[in-house]
């Protein structure tokens, strides 16, 4: 998910034009708040995050001076203030690739112990199956460094070419590759050994892990992992039934929905904006 800002409109909110300001922040808010969804993993965790990221935006705009790209820039300072939000939230609860696996091996027999019949499916089912597809997939993201999990968002699921996505971490292109050929192993060396989206071979089904999936939400005990709303799973359903045969793991991932930024967080902007007066250089 690149981001596209006329530099003309950037130069005119940096002269202190706020209709420009506000054009420049609503169209880096979504790729913001995607990428916050991303590296947090909770929504309010990410609305919070993507707030401060536009405000920091907003009182150091002044300091891009053209020398990288835009997008490349508010990326940077997205990136940094994400990882060290990640360590501050008290929501943070970090998991293994073991530990994620033995709650699917547990998705599995419970399926298994109540006879569930994955061939005989309700629309219900199906739909489940999908959401369950989604969530799990940003479980394998938790499974990640914060590190790890940057240059593998940044990289396979946005799209940013290695030497953007090293800049926004702060690194050389070499490092970036190193960094993610090791995120790589290890989220498509999980995935092509248990998700039946990537493998014919693997055990795991979406759609066997959605009975457990339901009865641990009824105990109050979620599998990590976004819970994803009826228009993010509709807007993603059909990409999901076109990737279960390709096989690629990164593919599936880049299948996940745009999530939608809350408009709440472009109004507290505009109020801080109202407030200050003026951008701080």
């Amino acid at each position: 998910m690149k981001i596209n800002v006329e530099a003309t409109l950037v130069l005119r909110a940096q002269s202190g034009e706020l209709v420009a300001l506000e054009a420049v922040l609503r169209q880096i808010q979504a790729p913001v708040y995607n990428l916050a969804v991303r590296m947090l993993g909770r929504r309010d965790d990410a609305q919070d995050a993507t707030q401060e990221i536009l405000l920091r935006v907003t009182t150091h705009l002044g300091g891009w001076r053209g020398d990288s790209a835009f997008g490349t820039w508010v990326y940077s300072i997205a990136g940094n203030h994400l990882i060290n939000a990640r360590s501050r939230s008290p929501h943070r609860h970090e998991i293994s690739f073991d530990e994620l696996g033995e709650q699917l091996d547990r998705g599995l027999a419970y399926a298994e112990r109540i006879g569930f019949n994955e061939h005989v499916l309700t629309p219900e089912d199906k739909l489940e199956a999908r959401r369950t597809a989604l969530s799990c997939t940003q479980a394998m993201l938790t499974c990640l460094d914060a590190p790890g999990r940057l240059a593998y968002v940044l990289d396979e699921i946005f799209g940013l070419e290695s030497p953007a996505a090293a800049e926004v971490q702060g690194i050389t292109p070499a490092a970036h590759r190193q960094r993610l050929a090791r995120a790589r192993q290890a989220v498509h060396g999980f995935m092509a050994g248990r998700c039946g989206l990537v493998s014919s071979d693997a055990p795991c089904r979406c759609v066997r892990q959605s009975p457990g999936k339901q009865a641990a939400a009824a105990r109050g005990r979620e599998m990590p992992g976004l819970q994803v709303d009826s228009e993010e799973l509709d807007a993603a359903s059909h990409a999901l039934q076109e990737l279960t045969a390709l096989g690629d793991a990164a593919a599936l991932l880049r299948g996940a929905p745009e999530f939608k930024a809350p408009d709440a967080m472009l109004q507290g902007i505009r109020l801080v904006i109202a407030q200050s007066g003026m951008l701080r250089q």
